[in-house]
């Protein structure tokens, strides 16, 4: 998993990409978390469109970023949230805790 990331006053946007398979997702995110938790920093918006496949291991470590977000007091959110992400968090109930971007859902 690579993590870039845009800091702003509004908070921090983490551009991931990641690979199938890629068991190191879980520390890599918390690890970076934590950094920035560390600096202050509590609104995370985590950019998943580079973000091909989806696997449990990687559905894993966007739960534990969410949950070490909100435990710290900050604010959490997906952006470019793929058809199957969003498809794989409404079957999972996750889609009612973790919040997502408008704009990747399609318009009714």
């Amino acid at each position: 998993m690579e993590l870039d990331e845009h800091i702003s006053d509004a908070g921090v946007v983490l551009d991931v990409r990641a690979s199938p398979g890629d068991l190191d997702a879980p520390a890599v995110l918390r690890d970076r978390l934590r950094a920035l938790a560390a600096k202050g920093y509590n609104v995370i918006l985590l950019n998943v469109a580079d973000v091909a496949y989806i696997d449990s291991v990687l559905l894993g470590a966007i739960v534990q970023a969410y949950v070490a977000t909100i435990r710290s007091g900050g604010t959490f959110k997906l952006l470019n949230v793929s058809k199957r992400l969003r498809d794989l968090l409404r079957i999972t109930k996750l889609d009612r805790i973790i919040d997502s971007d408008e704009r990747s859902r399609p318009r009714v």
